[in-house]
This record gives structure tokens, sequence and C-alpha cells, in this order.
């Protein structure tokens, strides 16, 4: 089959899908990516806002490209790439067959009203264009079911996989006295570190590193400058050593608002952090309830980190290792080998 995966930007990419692109590859069938940045074979500039003007202007070029191409199958991934592609298919007669993977639903028990009402009509909007929809976990799997957002079978799967490490360098953030948290992942919003940050007042004892880069990394520096807290709490930039300062704190945080199934707290996992996280979708679907503290909820969030003791922690996480997931995940991609004509 002639296969499309989209996605907004290609490190997500190259940082989920490559070995189920050498998979599909390996099966005979031939692999196209529709994303922004150097090695798509469409790149598309996606613009980071789901309702834009140049996103719209974009969805004529993708129409035209999926038209002139034919492919036989779309996955999509991402929930920007995923709504644009299905909206340049809207009027498509014989489209390909799509099948979209959900890393999160940015809505969901822990979002305003409104904001999950405009993110809901979206998926609503589209579902004529959905064939199959992806999940990984289960608040995502019954808002799927109950609001019917796809034609076909909705999925529950346990994430893409990740690649585990056995890391033998650690980097050690530890101060005299101070007990180490770490968080990593890109600096923004949705991730709040501002909210682990502002903790740090409380939490004189410790000493927190923010690992990664993004959007909201300006802000986070000014409030740290300004609260006296440059001493305590530090910010990495990008770095491939991620996994390296997750080894070496003694305390993995996250004050997620939304959550797919996140890599990092797995990552965490498995080198066996005490892990204290918000109690969103994904995290709640790791973890158990006593590691988890209501969104934004700097009192029980304060008193959780104070009472966790530092020292190995079991979990159960050979579910999510890249070998378990890729050969199931696979079935299900290619599952009841999968009609274009059906999709009209």
């Amino acid at each position: 089959m002639k296969i499309l995966i989209a996605a907004s930007n290609m490190v997500h990419i190259n940082n989920f899908h490559r070995p189920y692109i050498e998979e599909f590859k390996a099966r005979g069938h031939s692999v196209y990516i529709m994303a922004n940045g150097e090695g798509a074979d469409f790149n598309i500039e996606f613009e980071k806002s789901t309702i834009s003007f140049k996103n719209l202007k974009l969805s004529y070029k993708i129409r035209d490209i999926i038209k002139q191409e034919r492919f036989d199958i779309i996955y999509l991934h991402t929930t920007l790439a995923a709504f644009w592609v299905r909206m340049a298919l809207r009027g498509v007669k014989n489209r390909p067959y799509v099948v979209n993977t959900v890393h999160g639903y940015l809505f969901g028990e822990n979002s305003s009203k409104v904001h999950n009402t405009l993110y809901l009509s979206c998926e609503k909007l589209l579902r004529n264009q959905t064939d199959e929809i992806v999940v990984m976990n289960k608040e995502d799997y019954n808002i799927a079911k109950d609001n019917k957002l796809c034609r076909g079978n909705i999925y529950f799967i346990n994430g893409m996989g990740v690649n585990f490490k056995d890391v033998t360098e650690e980097i050690s953030m530890g101060q005299k006295g101070k007990i180490s948290l770490a968080f990593v992942g890109e600096i923004s919003k949705r991730k709040n570190q501002i909210f682990l940050v502002k903790s740090m007042k409380q939490l004189t004892s410790y000493t927190l590193t923010l690992v990664g880069d993004g959007d909201a990394r300006d802000e986070i520096e000014e409030y740290i400058a300004k609260e006296g807290l440059s001493d305590r709490v530090f910010i990495t930039g990008f770095t491939k050593q991620a996994y390296e300062y997750v080894k070496g704190c003694d305390i993995y945080v996250s004050a997620s608002n939304i959550e797919g199934l996140p890599f990092n707290i797995m990552e965490a996992m498995y080198l066996k952090k005490p892990i204290v996280a918000s109690n969103i979708k994904g995290h709640c679907d790791l973890l158990e309830g006593g590691q988890l503290f209501p969104p934004n909820n700097m009192e029980e969030y304060v008193r959780l980190v104070k009472n966790t003791t530092i020292g190995e922690r079991a979990y159960d996480i050979e579910r999510y290792r890249l070998q378990s997931t890729l050969e199931e995940n696979m079935s299900i991609y290619l599952s009841n080998e999968k009609q274009p004509s059906v999709a009209k």
C-alpha cells in the first residue's frame, strides 16, 4: 500500500515513529511523511494554532497533494496535523482510509467547559473523515466512544512504545543538604513548569532542574530571577542527555495539564524513580493514586513531595517497552486489510 504519515513536525516523527516507518517498509509498503521540517516528503509549515488562516490556506495544498498522490491509508499524529489534514479531506470523494492516533485529546475532565466544547466540536465536525481512532489512555477512549468520533473501530494501546536505555552515567543535580527534583519536556503552558517553579518558594530544602526548552522559557526565567530562585532552580535548554538528568535526580515531578501517555513518566518509572505527578489522564493510567495530586493544587503537591522518600521504586513497565508495543500496534494499524474504497 501507499501510506502517508502526517504530524505537525519532524521532531515528533523522529522521536516516536521511526520504528513504525521502518516496519511498514519491511512489510512492503511505501511510506511518505507530511510534516514541518527537514526530512519530510511533503514539508507543510503548520502554524502552531488550530484555528489559523495560514493553516486554512495550507489545507488546500494538502488536499492537492492527497488527490495527486492517491494514498491508500493516512495515519494521523498530533492534534494540529490531524485537524488540518482531515479538514483538507472534507468533500473529497474516494479519499484514503484515515486512522487518527490520539496522543492526548486537548480536552477532558480537567479542562474548562468552553475549551472542551471548542475542541470536541472540532472532532465531531471531522468524524466522517475519521475511519478509525487509536488512543492511549482510558479517558480519551471514553471520550471517543461516548461521542462517536469516528466511523469505525476505536482501539486502546499502551502508547507507541519506549526504547528504554540502560544508563550508567548520571548527572548529579544535588546540593549539599538538598533533595533534587527534575522534569523533562518542552517548556510550555501545557507542561505547566511554572507551577513547579512557584512551589520552590515552599520547598526550600530542594533543587529543581527543568530539562528542555520551549516558548514559556523566558517567562519562567524572569520569574526565577524576580523571586531569587536562581541558586535552586535550573533550566538546561535542549540537551541529548535528558535520560542522564532523570537518572541523577532524587524525585521526578510533573505538573502537566494535558498528556496522552507521557514518555517522560515511563522513562522515570524505568529508572525506578519516586514520582509525584498531577492527576490527569495519562498520569493516572501509569501511576498509583498515592503519587498523584489534583492539578494545580499547590498545597497537596508540596505535601506529597515532602512525604516522598528517596530510593528505588518498582513499577510495571514492560508493557510499554517498544519491543512489546510495536507488533501489537502494527496488527491494529494493518488490521482487516483496510480498504480505501469504503472511505467516501
